[in-house]
């Protein structure tokens, strides 16, 4: 496939997410997060899609005090886990290069939570059935899944616009700050619902709106200012 996508902007895409994700984020989805995950102590965490790495340092942080008995931090740009180690290095974590479209490196039942933080969003359907089938397997029971997408409407509103650009057979891109530009797929909420059901999870979700902290440093978000930004779905692994 050639060098992954992520990896031929790395430069842009660091400067972009900063310590804290990027402006949504930092405002909304970290501190909705880290509340839904209510807690790390004694808890296996892998991140799928870390990106620059910021969030799980920022996660232990907030729970100080709290020890994780494993953390691995993935991505499948070798080169956002360098900049993961150099910036926002994880004593005693994990950092694993790893593609969600293939199987996971990892045994049965071995972690607590995984977190995929619109990294699904940008997978064919196939792959993303193949993720979540590998995230089941992997869990413990009773481990949770959290999954944050592009929210479906907020990509739509985007393709009534004229601004996503098809570069392959479904593969888009949108975009973000500057002439920096984003994978997406096409994808209904119903259908995210109906993959993860299939998949043998029970889930709750829950659309998540821009704040005027968000729009007034992404001015160009307020077309869609009544539009959802990120769809969440909070996932239990069935007994």
């Amino acid at each position: 496939m050639g060098r992954p996508y992520y990896s031929r902007i790395k430069k842009q895409w660091h400067e972009v997410t900063g310590n804290r994700g990027g402006s949504f984020k930092k405002y909304v989805l970290n501190d909705y997060l880290i509340e839904k995950i209510g807690g790390i102590n004694e808890q296996a965490l892998l991140e799928l899609g870390a990106g620059n790495g910021y969030f799980m340092p920022l996660l232990c942080q907030r729970y100080s005090g709290q020890v994780p008995s494993r953390i691995v931090i993935s991505d499948l740009s070798g080169a956002l886990l360098e900049i993961a180690q150099r910036e926002f290095s994880l004593r005693g974590a994990e950092y694993v290069q790893l593609d969600v479209r293939n199987e996971f490196p990892f045994d049965n039942e071995t972690f607590d939570l995984i977190l995929a933080t619109m990294v699904f969003n940008e997978v064919s359907s196939p792959a993303f059935k193949s993720a979540l089938n590998e995230s089941w397997r992997i869990l413990k029971q009773h481990g949770r899944l959290i999954i944050t997408v592009t929210h479906p409407q907020f990509v739509e509103r985007i393709q009534k616009n004229g601004k996503l650009s098809q570069l392959g057979p479904n593969f888009w891109t949108m975009p973000s700050i500057g002439s920096l530009r984003l994978p997406v797929v096409l994808r209904s909420e119903k259908q995210y619902m109906s993959a993860i059901k299939q998949a043998g999870f029970n889930f709750e979700c829950e659309s998540l709106f821009p704040t005027a902290e968000v729009l007034n440093e992404r001015p160009g978000l307020r077309y869609s200012k009544d539009i959802p930004l990120a769809l969440v779905f909070n996932c239990s692994k069935k007994g």
